[in-house]
């Protein structure tokens, strides 16, 4: 946020000339402190685009309204951020489908191996789905503010890994918040590593993993890219995030703060930045075509989004999703 608070600051400076301390303790009340966690890091063109966020909230409050933001994962990994918003020790988070998904299952469709490859396909399924997930979530006791991605999910190591037999002889990481990542690696016969996404670096450094599945923008902002040595050509998917708040806490804002939610939210072209990461990774990285094995990817992903049907969602979600993007 720029500077100060500025109904804050003149509540003090008439405090302190009436010595009225009500009038002073009514203003500060008057300021509404909303914590958001996110696991962007602060310098990173996410943690920037969610810095403007907060600047812009100040701005459009005139104050009023504060976001304190706590990047880089201070907060904990996405489950234990839902945890704390559950108990009241945050008010809202900047999370993944990993985390998304804790509060509201169905919403795991969106992120079921290999069935939303394309940006077309995502905005043509949250097109038709998105008011019925926001209806979801605010059942659950928060507000869907804004949709907003990380990037197309690739796999990066430290092999070559062409075929689901290379990911066998592996030690790819499973992220312990992603029911989906993990019932991907079971469906290719690969054991996963569980770690919370903290961990991936260190983990990386020490060889207790050389594979991770990720979005470029993620390899770059958390620095994983030092580590590895191979990216695939190809994308499976899109990482799927989405900005909320607690639905009592956006209840209570002024107007200025809700309309400012409504409008102002989230201007990041996650799409443009997912093309320019990329193409600084494979400058760096040795890309690898996986072309030749589509078809055994495929099969993986197939066998990994239906065995998740009835668990995480409907059956008949996930054929109304497979319906909407031409896919069995």
């Amino acid at each position: 946020m720029r500077n100060a608070l500025l109904l804050l600051v003149l509540g003090l400076l008439i405090s302190s000339v009436s010595g009225d301390s009500f009038a002073t303790e009514a203003r500060a009340e008057a300021i509404h402190n909303i914590r958001i966690a996110t696991l962007a890091p602060r310098q990173s063109p996410l943690g920037e685009e969610y810095q403007k966020l907060k600047i812009g909230m100040r701005d459009a409050t005139n104050g009023q309204v504060k976001l304190q933001m706590y990047y880089g994962g201070v907060a904990g990994d996405e489950s234990t951020v839902v945890r704390k918003m559950r108990v009241g020790q945050l008010d809202g988070a900047l999370i993944t489908s990993a985390g998304l998904g804790a509060l509201v299952r169905p919403v795991l469709v969106l992120q079921a191996p290999g069935l939303i490859v394309t940006y077309p396909e995502l905005e043509l399924v949250r097109n038709e789905l998105g008011p019925r997930f926001e209806e979801l979530f605010r059942k659950a006791g928060y507000e869907l503010i804004a949709w907003g991605d990380a990037g197309r999910v690739r796999m990066f190591s430290k092999n070559k890994i062409r075929a689901p037999n290379d990911l066998r002889s592996a030690r790819p990481w499973a992220w312990r918040d992603s029911p989906t990542m993990q019932a991907f690696l079971r469906a290719a016969g690969a054991n996963g590593v569980l770690l919370g996404l903290p961990e991936v670096y260190s983990a990386l450094q020490t060889g207790m993993i050389d594979t991770v599945i990720a979005s470029s923008v993620a390899v770059m902002s958390f620095q994983w890219f030092t580590k590895l040595k191979t990216m695939a050509k190809q994308s499976s998917g899109i990482v799927v995030g989405a900005f909320i708040i607690k639905k009592e806490k956006v209840d209570a804002l002024p107007p200025e703060g809700k309309k400012f939610l409504e409008t102002q939210v989230y201007s990041l072209d996650s799409k443009k930045l997912d093309d320019e990461t990329t193409e600084k990774l494979k400058e760096r990285l040795k890309v690898i075509n996986l072309i030749g094995s589509a078809s055994s990817w495929q099969a993986v992903q197939y066998t990994a989004r239906w065995s998740l049907a009835g668990r995480l969602y409907s059956k008949s979600l996930l054929e109304e999703v497979s319906k909407i993007v031409g896919r069995k």
